[in-house]
């Protein structure tokens, strides 16, 4: 294109890269955002696991082994040691299909789900 129109092509496309390059800063502070959220989360857990661990070894005197056993069961629940903890379906008691169990009631017929307290 030569002329008006390859300057107004050009000029188009500066814009259309200008945008892009805006909306990518805006998803990457959205994503630091998130990053950082977590991160916060994943501290006060770890305090929270910390403080725990503390008071189980004084005043029940659990043995490190003892925790470390009971890390691998659990790790060892979905029938994996690979340091997850996957989450099988649940059924529903109604309808008996299964269920993810990220969903606090059955998406077939409604019916509430109960949950264990970590499930």
């Amino acid at each position: 294109m030569s002329g008006y129109f390859g300057i107004l092509h050009s000029t188009m496309d500066t814009f259309t890269a200008r945008a892009d390059a805006a909306e990518a800063r805006t998803t990457a502070g959205q994503a630091q955002n998130s990053v950082e959220r977590m991160q916060m989360q994943f501290d006060r857990l770890l305090l929270a696991c910390e403080g725990m661990w503390s008071l189980l070894r004084e005043k029940l005197g659990v043995t490190e082994e003892e925790l470390l056993d009971r890390i691998n069961a659990a790790d060892l629940s979905d029938g994996k040691l690979d340091g997850k903890v996957r989450k099988a379906p649940v059924s529903c008691p109604a309808c008996q299909r299964n269920l993810s169990p990220r969903f606090p009631t059955c998406m077939y017929c409604g019916e509430k789900i109960a949950r264990k307290p970590f499930a």
